[in-house]
């Protein structure tokens, strides 16, 4: 192997190393909520306060303690969902897929029929509003439940159509309450341990 090749060699395989690196420590997609685990120092520091300064007050029976712990420990999971709700509000991405028709035969119409984008997990949806296209659509169709949406293309006569459709996806709303009604369930009985 020449020298000028293996040095470019060597670069392609650190370059490799080093982005193949990146995808294992920042794996995550911009759409997705962080692992409930990285909720659980922060939150299990609250409860530890909480549940110290409860204990720890002489003023207050064994009775008062409980209900003090008991509303406390209410308020400290409203906060992780709200919390919660709006990181899963905040995330969105928006993907594309082109499409073209191409006929070579004059006096009839060639159908190509529909490309798709899908959602990117079954808790992600569309809507008419955030789906877009730019050159030729020959019909847009979205999903019923907007779990995906696809542009369709056609050509008459001889010639070239082509487009590009834009789809932006959003956690349903109904899917964050549920989400995080579980993730809520999961953090705590961590925390409790």
């Amino acid at each position: 192997m020449k020298t000028t090749n293996k040095k470019a060699f060597q670069k392609f395989l650190l370059l490799s190393i080093i982005l193949l690196s990146g995808t294992i420590v920042f794996g995550q997609n911009s759409y997705e909520v962080k692992p409930i685990k990285s909720y659980y120092q922060p939150y299990k520091g609250k409860h530890q306060i909480i549940l110290e300064s409860i204990m720890n007050d002489p003023n207050l029976s064994i009775e008062e303690k409980l209900i003090k712990y008991d509303e406390a420990v209410k308020k400290l999971k409203q906060e992780f969902k709200s919390e919660r709700i709006q990181e899963y509000k905040s995330k969105s991405i928006e993907l594309n897929v082109g499409h073209s028709c191409t006929s070579k035969t004059s006096g009839r119409v060639k159908d190509c029929g529909y490309k798709y984008l899908k959602a990117p997990n079954k808790n992600m949806y569309t809507a008419q509003k955030w789906v877009r296209h730019e050159g030729t659509s020959k019909g847009i169709e979205i999903a019923p439940d907007g779990s995906y949406a696809g542009i369709k293309m056609t050509v008459a006569g001889k010639g070239k159509n082509s487009g590009i459709l834009y789809a932006k996806f959003y956690y349903r709303p109904n899917k964050i309450t549920e989400l995080v009604d579980k993730e809520t369930v999961d953090l705590f009985n961590m925390i409790f341990q």
